[in-house]
């Protein structure tokens, strides 16, 4: 199996907005600073990447500091290239306003602007995701039967993980009829993902996890959360280990020497994202 080849959906990366990104290239040029649809295009094309899944990260620093801009621009995006491009809604938090904001912003980012799911990064949102506050936005997530990605990996300057899988565990069993996407596999806390966390991407640290533990490991590793529960994903343009111009090669490279079978690396390539968005027949 060459991973190179094999059809692929990017379940979770990133592009910039020309306003974001023309400060990114100034500022962050090494990474951040290729966000950008049309360089990403030509990636695409080498890696065989069908269609990319492009999220927010809840941090208006990055995007606008409106999610509903956010979103409209998420959705035009859509618009302008419909066969590679799928959308994730953005949230922002707004104090006390985030109950009555966060499910406005989304049920018109998937009503009006077609986005397909939503993305929750706790850590960037300041708030737990098992929080109360959480409650409304993934109602709706639920009631609007959109897929929620949920980003967990500990960051750094946050004394308390506010994204650890023990506390995604807590909102799923709130919330049995929604569909989650737990981000990154939980990182360093991979263990406490392997049971509750539904379907999990291996965007960002995968590479990581090679580092630390060897392929054979690495491989283990995923064979125990099973292939029909995990999404290829890269987090591109920022992927921990890697330059950006290398993270498709890496991620390729680490995946051709594991054992997945055809049958099985497929699922892991699309058809795992294709349930997950009820996608058919993508080209």
């Amino acid at each position: 199996m060459d991973w190179k080849k094999i059809k692929k959906i990017d379940g979770h990366m990133h592009l910039l907005p020309p306003e974001s990104l023309k400060l990114k290239k100034q500022y962050e040029p090494e990474t951040w600073g290729h966000a950008d649809v049309e360089e990403f295009l030509d990636i695409m094309k080498e890696y065989n990447v069908e269609k990319s899944i492009v999220v927010p990260i809840n941090e208006g620093g990055t995007y606008y500091w409106d999610a509903n801009k956010t979103n409209e621009w998420l959705g035009n995006l859509m618009k302008n290239y419909p066969n590679k491009f799928i959308a994730f809604a953005d949230v922002l938090s707004s104090g006390g306003y985030f109950y009555d904001m966060g499910p406005w912003w989304l049920e018109k980012a998937v009503k009006e602007y077609g986005l397909r799911g939503i993305k929750l990064h706790p850590s960037n949102l300041g708030i737990y995701i098992d929080s109360l506050d959480m409650v409304p936005v993934i109602r709706k997530a639920a009631d609007l039967n959109i897929p929620i990605m949920i980003h967990s990996y500990p960051s750094g300057y946050q004394q308390y993980d506010l994204c650890e899988p023990a506390r995604i565990q807590n909102i799923t069993k709130m919330f049995p009829d929604a569909t989650f996407i737990i981000s990154h596999m939980g990182g360093h806390r991979w263990i406490d993902a392997l049971g509750g966390c539904e379907y999990v991407d291996i965007s960002t640290f995968l590479p990581e996890l090679v580092n630390l533990y060897g392929i054979e490991q690495a491989n283990r590793v995923l064979r125990n959360f099973g292939v029909d529960r995990l999404i290829f994903a890269t987090d591109y343009p920022q992927v921990r280990f890697c330059k950006t111009e290398n993270i498709y090669e890496r991620y390729c490279d680490i995946l051709n020497q594991m054992d997945f079978t055809e049958e099985e690396a497929e699922k892991i390539a699309y058809k795992n994202i294709e349930k997950v968005l009820s996608i058919k027949n993508s080209k």
